[in-house]
């Protein structure tokens, strides 16, 4: 059982470090074209959407979390990382319904 543990602990590492820097690459990548055209309609979508993908591996990390450490600490997480993300998918589509 403790060999079990460790694989989903290991899982859970992983999935928030590529979230983290599926995150990172994308504000990089979106300040690097802000800064080589200028500020356009392109630079908070490609935000937006490098957030809301990093967001989903966050979100696997936070149910993996659950059952490694079942508390209300843990559930509280889980869903505060889904209302994020909620939240960020509906600014995603604002954004493309005003372009």
């Amino acid at each position: 059982m403790g060999l079990y543990y460790t694989a989903l602990e290991v899982l859970r590492t992983s999935l928030l470090l590529v979230g983290s820097i599926l995150i990172f690459a994308g504000l990089a990548q979106a300040a690097s074209e802000a800064l080589r055209h200028g500020p356009g309609p392109m630079v908070p979508r490609q935000i937006v959407a490098h957030a809301a993908l990093g967001l989903e591996f966050f979100i696997g990390a936070s149910l993996l979390n659950l059952i490694l450490n079942p508390t209300w600490a843990a559930v509280s997480a889980a869903a505060l990382t889904i209302v994020t993300r909620k939240l960020v998918t509906l600014s995603l589509n604002r954004l493309a319904r005003e372009s």
